[in-house]
């Protein structure tokens, strides 16, 4: 293997600033979810985190914050706008912060009101299931292609059976990857591949992300406009994994504190 294993596999100093990392920017899913944000914008949302960032001078954004709302939550990196946040839509909200020189990569999608209509239920529940599976296919032993194929079955089988799809293709309403590596930079730059070409085992030690998306854009549906990301940073352990994110994510969560939002 002709890489630095210290940058694929990472050492405990580091596997710790990529935790606390992982937690802060948990804290600003969650405080942002406890946020009454109808009738303000997207700029207005961004203002609030950018904020609450100044209470840890440790810590900076490891990339542009995304944040898109109604039709927009369809654009993977949607840049905040003058847009209003209106009853009745979802935003998507791709946000994480560099602690000590380590990244982490967070996304949440949420309801702007109290509770998600049904049809966004459907797709959120159809990307939760398909998150969680894939996080337990995370281990040693494994690889990322795995990890993304089994993703990409379990979106397709859940879209098949809700009868939203009537065909195997899935590329439309899920265009990127399931992972990535993350460390120094939010992409990480370590190898996919072995020197022969076959695909890295996953061993302890190596973080990345599983981030299953679906995105309804130019469907014709009654789910036309609905974009729902999950995303959370994996360590690879001994006995499997550890999910490093904890920002809510269970509908019944997200929902309760969308009821309580001040």
């Amino acid at each position: 293997m002709k890489f630095e294993k210290s940058k694929i596999v990472k050492d405990q100093l580091e596997i710790a600033c990529i935790r606390e990392a992982s937690l802060i920017s948990s804290d600003f899913h969650t405080l942002g979810m406890s946020r009454r944000i109808i009738g303000k914008s997207e700029n207005e949302l961004l203002s609030f985190y950018n904020t609450y960032k100044k209470h840890f001078k440790f810590s900076t954004w490891a990339y542009p914050v995304v944040i898109g709302s109604g039709e927009r939550s369809t654009i993977l990196h949607a840049r905040p706008t003058k847009k209003n946040l209106y009853d009745g839509d979802l935003v998507l909200v791709d946000l994480g912060v560099k602690y000590n020189g380590y990244c982490s990569d967070v996304t949440r999608t949420w309801p702007v009101g109290e509770r998600f209509s049904k049809e966004q239920k459907t797709i959120y529940q159809i990307v939760l299931s398909a998150q969680k599976a894939a996080i337990k296919r995370a281990c040693p032993g494994s690889t990322l292609d795995e990890i993304h194929e089994y993703c990409r079955k379990s979106l397709l089988e859940g879209l098949l059976s809700k009868g939203i799809i009537k065909s195997g293709k899935i590329d439309k309403y899920f265009p990127h990857k399931t992972s990535h590596w993350i460390g120094r930079d939010v992409h990480d730059e370590c190898p996919h591949q072995y020197i022969d070409k076959s695909p890295i085992i996953l061993s302890p030690g190596m973080c990345f992300t599983i981030e299953p998306g679906l995105y309804f854009k130019g469907t014709c549906s009654k789910y036309e406009g609905i974009g729902v990301r999950i995303e959370d940073v994996i360590l690879v352990t001994d006995e499997g994994n550890e999910v490093l994110s904890r920002a809510p994510k269970e509908i019944e969560e997200v929902e309760c504190l969308r009821s309580l939002a001040v």
